[in-house]
């Protein structure tokens, strides 16, 4: 998309709708349904040791820096990738120009992980760790003895159900510390770190607290997060996730300066592209608010370093979360090109999507997934209009 087009449907946007905003509608089952995925596999202490020599971010020759998608990456799950026998995402990533891949549930303490990540690193495949975070960052045992450190509801009532309040000095040192622990064992080799909110957690509403929106408030946490990983890994990088309550950009809190924007149009609708902005999603979130959502976020944050996470392969979603229950992931390559179009016109070169649920269960019940192979080919080969 040429820069004249971005300009254009963001003035568009600009004159026809607010900022974005995520209501209550729909949104129980398919928040739950991440949590789930989230905690599947609770955090090491720190004591572990997951990470493998980082890939050089030089070019080495191998045209890198020419291409204009950076990062090619995917979300899934251990069951996903550890049997190569009948899906083998390194062959698919080796092959197809994938370069990162984030595994959750993974048993980082075993052999078979630790070679895993090794097969990756001579492939030139970096590791990361996408999952919600914030649950283990301010530890919901310290409640009991300091309810100050989480959040207060819409009644005036500390509990401890997710996040917690950004005002208490105390728990952003908390955060901190914890960030440098669990920095440790979910070491990323790219220094790209995901340390998320709370899926569906609420704001705290508190005196100091309620004239703050949810972006904003997840980013005083991650300007507290982003300072511990800095103890353990000087060059840093930490998402900020743009997803349903954080859609919109902060206002009021400024970044630290390797806090990177995450952008994950979460209520989207899958059955036409982002540029027909007035389709709406599942709880009538307009392609129109998102891409808003996306011009105001890029305000905030430089859009060299931002990165898309998306849903097109996300065969979690479409199963509802049950992997007793896998449906066929209703890909569509017309969409998928066009909405790549779309993330290059506003300056994006980093992207990632879920293929949770994309593993050997998949392929026994619907063949082989050519989409994987159609979304790597199409981002390593990218030609920006």
């Amino acid at each position: 998309m040429k820069k004249t087009m971005c300009f254009l449907i963001s003035l568009t946007l600009a004159l026809a709708v607010g900022a974005a905003s995520c209501t209550e509608e729909n949104k129980n089952s398919a928040l739950e349904g991440w949590e789930k995925l989230g905690r599947e596999e609770t955090p090491d202490d720190g004591n572990g040791d997951s990470s493998t020599t980082p890939p050089d971010d030089g070019d080495n020759g191998n045209g890198e820096e020419t291409k204009w998608f950076l990062t090619r990456g995917v979300i899934c799950g251990w069951e996903d990738v550890q049997d190569p026998e009948t899906l083998d995402y390194i062959d698919i990533a080796k092959n197809h120009g994938l370069n990162s891949f984030s595994i959750y549930g993974a048993p980082r303490s075993s052999s078979t992980w630790k070679n895993f990540m090794a097969d990756c690193d001579e492939a030139g495949i970096a590791i990361e760790f996408q999952e919600h975070m914030m649950y283990f960052l301010l530890p919901r045992s310290l409640f009991s003895t300091h309810p100050e450190y989480f959040r207060m509801n819409s009644q005036g009532v500390r509990v401890d159900d997710a996040n917690g309040c950004p005002s208490s000095e105390e728990a952003l040192r908390i955060v901190k510390g914890k960030a440098a622990q669990l920095g440790e064992s979910y070491k990323p080799t790219n220094h790209k770190y995901y340390f998320w909110m709370d899926d569906g957690g609420d704001i705290c509403y508190c005196p100091n607290c309620r004239q703050l929106s949810a972006s904003d408030q997840a980013l005083i946490f991650e300007n507290a997060t982003i300072e511990g990983l800095k103890e353990i890994d000087p060059e840093a990088k930490l998402a900020h996730l743009s997803y349903a309550g954080t859609t919109d950009a902060p206002k009021s809190v400024t970044p630290h300066e390797d806090i990177f924007l995450e952008f994950a149009p979460f209520w989207r609708s899958w059955k036409a592209p982002l540029v027909d902005t007035w389709t709406s999603g599942a709880n009538g979130m307009t392609h129109a608010k998102y891409l808003r959502a996306l011009h105001d976020n890029l305000e905030v944050f430089p859009s060299e370093t931002a990165q898309v996470l998306e849903y097109w392969m996300d065969d979690s979603m479409w199963s509802g979360w049950d992997k007793t229950n896998l449906q066929r992931v209703p890909w569509s390559l017309d969409i998928f090109k066009k909405d790549i179009d779309t993330y290059a016109g506003y300056g994006i070169r980093h992207m990632t999507c879920y293929t949770a649920y994309v593993g050997p269960a998949y392929v026994e019940k619907f063949g082989f997934p050519d989409f994987l192979v159609e979304y790597a080919d199409y981002l390593s080969n990218y030609k920006k209009k």
